[in-house]
């Protein structure tokens, strides 16, 4: 039996959007843990998604894989994701996968 090593909770819910902190170790498993609840959270009307990263202690391809397929689907929706507070290492996996061409990142 695996644990869940991903955490997801709501830290703010302004006239800007809605913020989201997402914390622990986000790969294939946790993807299936949160993935649901943001894809939802991402077609709910929101000007904006915003996905507070600083807690991410590891992103695996699965993890990227899935910011961008839920940027897709933001955008779908007429809402904009915005990765926020991203650490330098998943910022490093993103470009080497080319991700961060689509994705967009803002400063806290």
């Amino acid at each position: 039996m695996r644990t869940t090593l991903i955490d997801l909770k709501t830290v703010a819910r302004d006239d800007r959007g809605l913020r989201i902190a997402l914390a622990g170790e986000l790969d294939f498993y946790t993807v299936e843990h949160v993935g649901p609840r943001l894809r939802e959270l991402a077609e709910s009307g929101h000007r904006n998604l915003i996905l507070d990263l600083r807690g991410l202690s590891f992103c695996d391809s699965a993890g990227i894989d899935f910011f961008t397929r839920l940027n897709h689907r933001s955008r779908a929706a007429g809402t904009r994701l915005l990765l926020c507070d991203v650490p330098p290492q998943v910022i490093k996996s993103m470009r080497v996968l080319a991700a961060d061409r689509d994705l967009q990142f803002v400063v806290s």
